[in-house]
């Protein structure tokens, strides 16, 4: 009589453990979305920030905003979030003036419980 209630027992813990979302991808906190988010900003600034010498321009990538939203409906891509920059460029005309220019870019990602990563989607420039 022990083996029929044992396997019964067992049937209905995997049935709470289920529901309880065990056995489904976690993801991330907000606070370690918002670091992963940092460092591809950190990256990008690097990146956008390297310009040849030659080309007598400067560029500054200023972090405007890092934006990030749940998306409860969406296990998959549990979080989105959004890299705001302010984006400043120098040149320095051949009579020594400067011309400035301001770019606002938006960045969007999402984070991929499948691959734990964030993956890139789309870049806006807001209207003025």
């Amino acid at each position: 009589m022990t083996r029929p209630r044992s396997s019964t027992a067992l049937a209905l813990a995997v049935l709470v453990l289920a529901a309880c979302g065990f056995g489904r991808p976690s993801g991330p906190s907000r606070e370690e979305v918002v670091a992963l988010l940092q460092g591809e900003a950190n990256e990008m600034k690097k990146g956008g920030e390297q310009m040849d010498p030659k080309l007598r321009v400067k560029v500054t990538w200023n972090v405007d905003g890092i934006d990030v939203v749940e998306q409860p409906d969406d296990p998959a891509h549990p979080w989105k979030g959004t890299v705001r920059f302010k984006i400043v460029s120098t040149m320095h005309d051949a009579d020594g003036s400067e011309t400035n220019d301001l770019i606002r870019k938006n960045f969007t990602y999402v984070y991929d419980t499948a691959t734990k990563k964030l993956l890139f989607q789309s870049s806006t420039t807001p209207p003025k």
